[in-house]
Formats: structure tokens, sequence, C-alpha cells
């Protein structure tokens, strides 16, 4: 985070909770299960061609960085930091981009396997526009909020198949519709880590994401697959001939986990961040009475 100014964003296939995308999905069925014959028969087919659509989430090409909204927590010390954790705090109301580690070239697209000449011309206009950007959002936990979002966003999809039905203009289209009930599915998480307090930065990646963003490292489950997020120095620059420049992240602050030494361990992140251009970032050592 500090140096090279990016966080990992891993595939969802590989998190630790191993029915990631599974939570939400299911309560998707059981709702559509439940509301479809209220649905009008004349729509019924788009309502559910639409959810059948927002449900097809690759867990290998959907990839999430994860945060905690409560960083001094001794549950998180214990399962997710070594010998001394850090704990560094971003400004959440910034977006992340999704960094470009190569160009896209003409071999790569002829390598594709697209074959129609709209497709290649969609890599190519997708490549020059920049690097995607992605917001923050809070993992929901409780089974009643998990049903209230879902609801929600099943009756604009309803709403939205209504309206393209009658040939008028929907409050919410099917494209936005659809695209919050992905989001939703990505940010439902089983209620037994609600401990974890979570929030995450979930990028659905585009169809080109092997030619210009994905990346792997060796991991407990295998090679995973990932992207990188951070500020580019300039999102809307062609990117040469190797990952595009970054800006410092946002961070705001650095908490440190447990440790017998907190007075050195403050003393050398500060020096690190300082040395990195971030300056007068509050520095403080954790207040859990726990010896390591």
């Amino acid at each position: 985070m500090v140096g090279d100014n990016v966080l990992w964003a891993s595939a969802m296939a590989l998190m630790n909770d191993f029915r990631e995308l599974r939570t939400g999905k299911k309560i998707f069925k059981q709702l559509r299960k439940t509301h479809v014959d209220d649905v009008e028969e004349q729509i019924r087919g788009d309502f559910d061609a639409m959810i059948r659509t927002a449900s097809k989430i690759d867990p290998y090409r959907t990839f999430v960085a994860c945060a905690s909204e409560q960083p001094d927590r001794l549950t998180m010390w214990r399962n997710y930091a070594g010998e001394v954790g850090y704990a560094v705090a971003l400004d959440s109301t910034k977006p992340l981009y999704m960094r470009r580690q190569r160009p896209m070239t003409e071999e790569k697209i002829a390598a594709s396997g697209l074959l129609d000449e709209e497709s290649k011309q969609r890599l190519r206009d997708d490549a020059n526009s920049g690097s995607p950007k992605f917001e923050w959002t809070r993992v929901v936990y409780k089974p009643d909020a998990q049903y209230l979002a879902a609801w929600k966003v099943l009756l604009d999809i309803e709403a939205a198949a209504a309206a393209s039905a009658e040939g008028r203009q929907a409050k919410k289209g099917e494209l936005y519709a659809m695209l919050d009930m992905a989001t939703v599915i990505s940010a439902i998480k089983d209620p037994a880590f609600e401990d974890e307090t979570e929030t995450r930065l979930v990028c659905n990646a585009a169809m080109y994401v092997d030619l210009m963003y994905l990346k792997h490292r060796p991991g407990k489950y295998g090679m995973i697959p990932y992207v990188e997020l951070g500020l580019p120095k300039d999102p809307g620059q062609l990117v040469g001939d190797g990952p595009e420049p970054m800006g410092n992240l946002p961070i705001i602050e650095v908490i440190i986990g447990p440790t017998r030494y907190p007075k050195d361990a403050c003393a050398g992140v500060r020096e690190l961040l300082r040395s990195h251009g971030h300056t007068n970032i509050p520095v403080t050592a954790s207040r859990i009475p726990f010896r390591p």
C-alpha cells in the first residue's frame, strides 16, 4: 500500500467465506419464488430473464478488496495480522481505479477470439476510455437487512420490466436495476462473519480484464487471480509498456496492532509514511491489552 500505492482485489471464488455469492443468490431465488405469481403475466418472462442475467456473476472474474470499519478489534488482529499487524485507514469517500498493467494491442485483440468487428471496437474504445473506478460498499450480514435490500432491487427489476413492456421510461432502467442486483448479491455475506464489520470494493470485471488488468499470485488456495486498485496519476492517459503510474493512496490513519514495542513501531511507520510523501497522518498503537 505504501510504496506500490495499490490495494489487491482478489477473485471472489477464493475468499475465506466459501459461500461468497451463493448466500445472496439464494435470497434472491427465495424472494423470486414467493413473488413471481404476483408479477403480471405479460412481463414475467422479462422479469425472470433480468434476474437470471444479474445472477450470472463469475466468481473468478469478480474481484474484492476487503476492509473493516472497526480497525482496532482483537478478532481482526488474531485472524489477519502477523507478528505485528497494521490497520491502514483509507478515505472511503474516494473511489479507487483498477490499475492497467499493460496496453491493449491489436495482437491481444486478435488473440481474444472475438470475430465481429463491433466487439473488437468495443475493446479498443474501453481501453482508451481510462481506468474503471469502484466505490466502497458495506457488507450486509443480518438476514432481515439482506432480504430488505434484495426485495427493493427485485421491485426495481419488476418496474423496469413493466416500463419496457409499456414503452415508457422507467425510474431505474433495466441495466441499472440488474447492476444493483449484482451489487447486492456481492454485498451479502453469511452472518457468521459479522464480527468483521466489513466494507468492500467489488470489481465486476469487464470482458477484457485478462488483456489489461489481471495478475496472479500464490496463496493458500493455489494461484490467486487479482487486480490492483489505486489512484492513477492520469486515469485517461494511454498505457505504455508497463503498469500505469499510481499516486498515493488516500491514507488518513494507521493503527499498529498489539506489540511489546508500540513506541518504536509507531516511529517506524511514521518514517515510512514520510519517506513516501504521506505527511501529517496519525499513527497510533492499539488500545487492546493483548500480549502477543
